[in-house]
């Protein structure tokens, strides 16, 4: 959980990056959320409270979603909210899941469907390979973003 919450953090410390000159109040807000995410993932252990990391997660989810659709960086906020999904449902999920990879990922797509509405969920997918782990599959989907836009200059993860 920690290292994918640091990925994720600092894919939407890029995004905030991008939209400095724009708008330097979001962007503060996305670091201090992004900074909020890695805090409250630091020292979390399978059984310990989610409700921290919920929170900043979806604190997140929020700010992105006031990002507008038609932003020239907008693969990568969908890949963030996509990010941000499976981090939060596999959280929830947690309690629920097996040895059975199928019905945990049913259960964490499931749990996506309950979280509140973003305008970014579903424009992007984290393309995920058998054997792959959720960390692996979004860092490779972003970095194959960034190849695919270097002119906008995004780091890889």
């Amino acid at each position: 959980i920690q290292s994918d919450a640091l990925a994720v953090a600092k894919a939407v410390q890029s995004i905030a990056n991008a939209l400095q000159a724009a708008d330097p109040t979001l962007a503060s807000e996305l670091n201090a959320a992004a900074a909020a995410l890695i805090a409250a993932t630091t020292n979390w252990t399978t059984g310990s409270a989610i409700a921290d990391i919920n929170d900043a997660a979806q604190a997140i989810e929020a700010l992105l979603g006031a990002i507008p659709l038609t932003a020239p960086y907008a693969v990568f906020v969908g890949i963030a909210v996509a990010a941000l999904d499976i981090l939060i449902a596999n959280l929830g999920t947690q309690s629920t899941q097996s040895t059975n990879t199928m019905a945990n990922a049913k259960a964490v797509l499931a749990y996506v469907d309950t979280l509140p509405p973003n305008p970014w969920r579903g424009t992007a997918q984290i393309h995920r390979h058998v054997f792959e782990g959720p960390r692996a599959a979004f860092v490779g989907t972003w970095n194959d973003a960034v190849k695919a836009q270097p002119a906008l200059g995004f780091p890889t993860l």
